[in-house]
């Protein structure tokens, strides 16, 4: 995605800095009161809406600011209804959303999500109104092209301009009035068609490779699924079938070397998310004691459990180190040495679902009155699994997962990338 088709605009005040070459025009600032005006909107809570049933679809400022995109295309979208007994028979015909529509919410408990809104370009001819805690206005001249306001608001002088009238402690909400001033500067038609159409394509390359990573992570849970209910199996070089999986205890196929810091390891700990981690990167400052010779080592390859309850695992992690070199981690982590890398590869997989973490410790875990794990590195090894007795077998699964996970990643940094180019340009092609 190539700005050269951008010039470097030096006008600092009429014109955005990236700008378009054919067009010179200035800016001119209207009030948002002038472009919009404002309509009623209903305030059904979630427990009125459904997506099984009814005649009328529902904007929810919660679907604003977790889900639905800038450009708001209804086929593309999840949107609930309105459940079929609620008397919808007071809303005017006024009320019912149009393309070219902005949808606002207009309470949030942070400022990073206070005023986000959405644009309809096509609802595709149903009904749809604009529910809780939102603001619906519509266009009430021809001075907008439809899908650049969508951007325009989502630009940080709006985004700055939103913030600053947002009022409240706890909870942060706008009113119309206040919308209604906001200051929005505007080019020809020409020019908004031409700027919305360039970030419409942006976003469609962010969209696509957000469905690519779906997709991707969806094929990598099918086949551990068919992995672990030995429904696929791989075969070696000459076509053969590997010998059966067996049931081993984890302690047959797992090590603890024991073996502590000499004093010159980074401390890592150990996120759900991202496996083992730079204490610093991950929480900012280090937490280990001054004195870190009982800490244990973490060669490339081990296993770490943490023994310590986070989130939607509240019995601990358990994760394969990726780090070339050692490291460190609190001496309360059991570090297991695996038969083979490709084995503790397909075991990190396998425990990166909640499911079969908690699975595997809940009939082992002691639980204390703090909420603490109590367990013995011993009695973490002591349950029985389904696994490939074959090495080149487990190095094998281990390789094809390694590379699944490969594309995932690269496909997230693609992701981030093109998200970051769309923050660039929504800074640079607004005044």
């Amino acid at each position: 995605m190539s700005t050269a088709i951008l010039r470097i605009e030096k006008k600092k005040s009429e014109a955005p800095q990236l700008r378009f070459p054919e067009f010179e025009e200035n800016w001119k600032e209207k009030r948002f009161g002038e472009l919009y005006s404002f309509y009623n909107t209903n305030s059904l809570s979630r427990d009125k809406l459904n997506y099984d049933e009814g005649e009328v679809y529902n904007i929810h400022y919660g679907d604003i600011h977790t889900k639905f995109q800038t450009h708001f295309y209804l086929k593309n979208e999840n949107v609930p209804l309105i459940i079929s007994d609620v008397d919808l028979s007071n809303i005017k015909k006024e009320s019912y959303c149009k393309n070219g529509d902005i949808i606002m919410a207009d309470a949030s408990e942070d400022y990073a999500d206070i005023g986000k809104s959405i644009e309809l370009i096509d609802i595709c001819n149903v009904k749809l109104l604009s529910g809780l805690h939102t603001f619906l206005a519509r266009p009430i001249s021809d001075k907008t092209f439809i899908g650049f306001t969508g951007y325009l608001l989502k630009s940080w002088k709006l985004r700055k301009q939103i913030m600053l009238i947002a009022q409240g402690t706890k909870v942060l909400s706008l009113s119309t009035s206040r919308v209604a001033n906001l200051k929005l500067n505007i080019p020809t038609l020409e020019e908004q068609q031409k700027i919305a159409s360039f970030l419409s394509t942006v976003d469609g390359k962010i969209q696509q490779l957000s469905r690519k990573k779906e997709l991707l992570e969806q094929y990598k849970k099918g086949v551990m699924q068919q992995l672990f209910s030995r429904k696929l199996r791989f075969k070696d070089e000459n076509g053969n079938d590997y010998p059966d999986w067996k049931v081993r205890k984890l302690s047959e196929v797992f090590f603890e070397h024991k073996d502590k810091s000499s004093g010159n390891e980074d401390v890592f700990s150990v996120s759900v998310h991202k496996g083992l981690i730079n204490q610093i990167e991950h929480l900012g400052r280090a937490f280990a004691a001054k004195n870190t010779e009982n800490y244990n080592l973490v060669k490339n390859g081990d296993l770490v459990y943490t023994k310590s309850p986070t989130g939607n695992f509240p019995l601990g992690i358990i994760k394969q180190s990726k780090i070339v070199e050692n490291v460190i981690v609190s001496p309360l982590y059991g570090v297991f040495t695996p038969e083979t890398k490709g084995l503790g590869y397909m075991l990190n997989v396998y425990f990166e679902s909640p499911i079969n973490v908690n699975n595997y410790l809940r009939s082992i875990v002691q639980k204390g009155a703090k909420n603490t794990i109590n367990i013995t590195n011993t009695t973490f090894l002591s349950k029985k699994m389904y696994l490939p007795t074959s090495k080149e077998e487990q190095d094998k699964i281990g390789y094809f997962l390694e590379q699944l996970d490969f594309k995932i990643e690269n496909t997230k940094e693609e992701i981030t990338q093109f998200q970051r180019f769309k923050k660039g340009l929504l800074q640079q092609m607004f005044v």
